[in-house]
């Protein structure tokens, strides 16, 4: 029976090298992105890497540079590489429509196209709503920021839902010897949950969580995620996995963003996780702080740049600073 491994990792470059070491174990490696017809030119090097970069205006160009690299070596040396991600796909599709003029109703009324472009408006519709709740009172932008998590777990299971049916689409057609890698952020849990129910007798599956194992070598043991992740999370499942009130989640989400670092950091010997390393101390930190003292903070930091928010953070709440610290600390972080 074939196996199945399914990777689920955050997309930073200190989180590259093992994403590398897994796919090099199977013979093919399906992407999370959609099909484009130039990354074919780009693996086979008949366009470069900085043209194919300039194309796609890459979020994260460095993280993309490097992944591409490799995975042309890994084209080069016989391995499969798959884009599947036909959520994005259709958005794409949908975007192309609209800005040659084709009117909203009509393209929401396409029966492909219809889910996408619901979950997308309605997403998009309730961030618009907690970007406008921005000038209001903390507890407007609490609930604000709570629609929105709610809408964005309706995508992301319809994400991974037409993602799985796809994968399972295509493992049909492949070799029944042939080891298949599938790249997933490690939010897509719903991804696994869906491969789950179609196994049977088609492969066998494996999850990597490529944070925890990261966590778990620097010494911190279980899973610390974001106040942002866990509120989505907390929608994805129901509510029902965390004793925790979704109120407070919101409320740590709301100033964890303001402080945690939002350029892309390289990796080095001294720190092979720098971003890892940050949020978790701003996890710790936010994890310290109840629903009054979120409320507190956001009052002076909503309107600051990160270093100055940060600065006030450590002000405000010397002791869940230094508490923070003196757990980073013990777990080698």
């Amino acid at each position: 029976m074939r196996l199945l491994t399914v990777g689920l990792t955050p997309h930073r470059q200190e989180f590259l090298p093992p994403s590398w070491e897994l796919m090099k174990g199977h013979k093919a490696i399906i992407l999370e992105e959609p099909p484009d017809p130039y990354f074919s030119k780009v693996v086979k090097g008949e366009i470069s890497i900085h043209a194919y970069l300039e194309k796609i205006e890459a979020g994260f160009p460095e993280y993309t540079r490097r992944n591409l690299e490799f995975l042309s070596k890994l084209y080069q040396k016989g391995k499969i590489l798959c884009q599947v991600e036909p959520y994005l796909e259709r958005w794409l599709i949908i975007r192309e429509m609209l800005d040659s003029g084709v009117p909203r109703v009509e393209v929401q009324n396409i029966p492909d196209l219809a889910e996408v472009y619901q979950a997308e408006h309605e997403t998009f519709g309730k961030l618009l709503d907690y970007y406008a709740a921005m000038q209001g009172p903390f507890d407007t932008l609490v609930e604000k920021i709570k629609a929105f998590a709610q809408a964005d777990a309706k995508r992301i299971t319809l994400r991974d839902k037409m993602r799985a049916q796809e994968i399972i689409s295509l493992l049909h057609r492949l070799p029944e010897d042939m080891s298949v890698y599938v790249e997933a952020g490690y939010i897509h849990l719903k991804l696994v949950y869906f491969l789950a129910k179609e196994k049977g007798k088609l492969f066998r599956l494996k999850v990597e969580n490529l944070l925890l194992k990261a966590l778990k070598t620097r010494g911190f043991n279980g899973v610390l995620p974001s106040p942002g992740d866990g509120l989505t999370s907390y929608y994805l499942f129901g509510g029902k996995h965390r004793n925790i009130s979704e109120d407070l989640l919101a409320a740590r989400s709301i100033v964890y963003i303001k402080l945690i670092e939002k350029e892309e950091l390289a990796p080095t010997p001294e720190e092979p996780f720098p971003h890892l390393k940050n949020e978790l101390f701003w996890r710790l930190f936010v994890w310290l702080l109840s629903y009054e003292d979120c409320k507190v903070l956001d009052k002076f930091i909503r309107l600051l740049p990160t270093p100055k928010a940060r600065e006030m953070a450590k002000k405000l709440f010397p002791e869940a600073h230094k508490k923070a610290a003196s757990l980073a600390d013990k777990a080698a972080l």
